[in-house]
Parts: C-alpha cells; sequence; structure tokens
C-alpha cells in the first residue's frame, strides 16, 4: 500500500484554516455595518417621519375593530356593584308581578 499524502487531504475541522479566519472577518464585517447602518438610521430625522407614518396606517381603528371590541366589552366581566344592582332590579321586578 502507498501512503497516503495527508497535505492535500480536506480538513475534518474549519479551526486553524484559513476559510475559518475569512468566515470570522466577514461575518464581523457584516455585524459591524449593520450595526453602523442601524444607529445612523435611527438617529435621522427620516426614522422619525417614517415610524409616524407606520403608526398613523396601523393603529388607525377600523369600524370592524370597533364591532370587535365593543362585542368584547359586552361580555366582559362586570363589577361586583353592577351584579347587586341586576339582582335587586330582577327582585323588583319579580315582586311587582
Amino acid at each position: 500500500m502507498a501512503s497516503i499524502d495527508t497535505s492535500k487531504r480536506k480538513p475534518r475541522r474549519t479551526h486553524g484554516t484559513p476559510s475559518f479566519t475569512y468566515r470570522n472577518r466577514f461575518a464581523y464585517a457584516l455585524l459591524a455595518a449593520g450595526s453602523v447602518l442601524f444607529g445612523i438610521w435611527c438617529l435621522t430625522p427620516m426614522q422619525r417621519i417614517a415610524n409616524e407614518r407606520l403608526c398613523k396606517e396601523l393603529l388607525t381603528v377600523t369600524e370592524q375593530e370597533k364591532d370587535r371590541h365593543a362585542l368584547f366589552d359586552f361580555s366582559a366581566p362586570r363589577p361586583a356593584k353592577f351584579i347587586r344592582e341586576a339582582i335587586e332590579e330582577g327582585e323588583k321586578l319579580r315582586t311587582e308581578r
């Protein structure tokens, strides 16, 4: 059997290889560029304007939402005072009959 030339073989791990170094540099560059662009975006007045316009579109209450909220409010739990008043009113109606 001939001996195997290990210098031509693929490494089992990338740690310690040039591709490992370049991959890390590329990742750090992307993180740094993203952080810088995010910081610049947050400091510009354009971001505030875009945020206000977006909130106006997303936070406007439509008729369907109003109806849905009214439905939830109708079936919402009532305070004890309201329940007592309803019971007293029901008793008054029974005694009047």
